[in-house]
């Protein structure tokens, strides 16, 4: 059955991602066996978050407001282009990426979703990187 989750019943998750405000609307915690994860995140001005992977989930992004340059791949390759403002932007399960808000002082924002999980632990999020402050 449907259901609607109010933005405002939505806790902002401070551990998962430090650098970034970031919010599950659905997930395991919100509906009951969800086959998806779908969130919101904003981005401070000039932040990148830590490169990381998903082990057991592929990720959507699209972009609501700003301009980010989207890190992926291994470092030793990594390739890099910019996103701005009605881009998705597809990353498999397993590749590395971090996003970086190019702004000097607007933030930026995103809707994300894990595809076939229903939460976050679930997706099996793999940080290369301390979390950055």
């Amino acid at each position: 059955m449907a259901k609607l989750i109010k933005s405002k019943t939505v806790k902002r998750d401070n551990i998962y991602d430090p650098a970034v405000f970031i919010e599950f609307g659905i997930d395991s915690n919100t509906v009951e066996n969800p086959k998806v994860v779908f969130g919101h995140t904003i981005w401070p001005a000039k932040k990148r978050n830590q490169r990381h992977y998903h082990i057991s989930a592929d990720s959507g992004i699209y972009i609501l407001k700003g301009r980010m340059r989207v890190f992926s791949g291994p470092s030793h390759e990594e390739k890099e282009f910019i996103a701005e403002v009605g881009d998705f932007i597809y990353i498999p399960q397993g590749e590395i990426h971090s996003l970086l808000n190019l702004s000097e002082t607007e933030s930026a924002e995103i809707l994300f979703f894990y595809g076939g999980v229903s939460n976050k632990d679930e997706a099996g999020t793999v940080w290369l990187e301390p979390p950055v402050n």
